[in-house]
């Protein structure tokens, strides 16, 4: 399984947005970077539930959408919540707050970020409490 970025030596994996095996190509459109344990949850899906309306949706794309448009951190800055059907379905589908594995990792990286000052990013829209 692989671990979120301070707890691994190679912070990032090279991500296809549509995956080779769905046809997916090696043009810089679409690629994106992240992390070894976002890539392994997301797989080769480019869709997801959104478990609010229960309807299948298109993940998060990083190359043609707006991070601000369908993510807020909480106030303390150790989750992710999904505004919008994308939002929610791409938290959901890369267990971005280890809801489903509960490994602790993300919510321990996160919490040292904090503590250091290093996250959340500070122009990224969070709860005021």
């Amino acid at each position: 399984m692989p671990l979120p970025r301070t707890h691994q030596r190679d912070p990032f994996t090279i991500d296809h947005l549509i995956p080779q095996s769905l046809g997916g190509s090696d043009e810089i459109n679409n690629l994106a970077y992240a992390c070894q344990r976002c890539n392994f949850y997301r797989y080769n899906f480019i869709t997801g539930i959104d478990p609010e309306t229960n309807q299948e949706v298109p993940l998060f794309n990083p190359r043609t959408q707006d991070w601000e448009k369908h993510f807020i951190w909480t106030a303390d800055g150790l989750r992710i919540l999904g505004v919008t059907p994308i939002g929610r379905a791409t938290c959901k589908r890369l267990d971005l707050n280890d809801d489903d594995h509960n490994q602790g990792f993300i919510q321990n990286s996160r919490q040292s970020w904090v503590e250091v000052g290093w996250h959340p990013p500070k122009d990224d829209p969070k709860l005021l409490s």
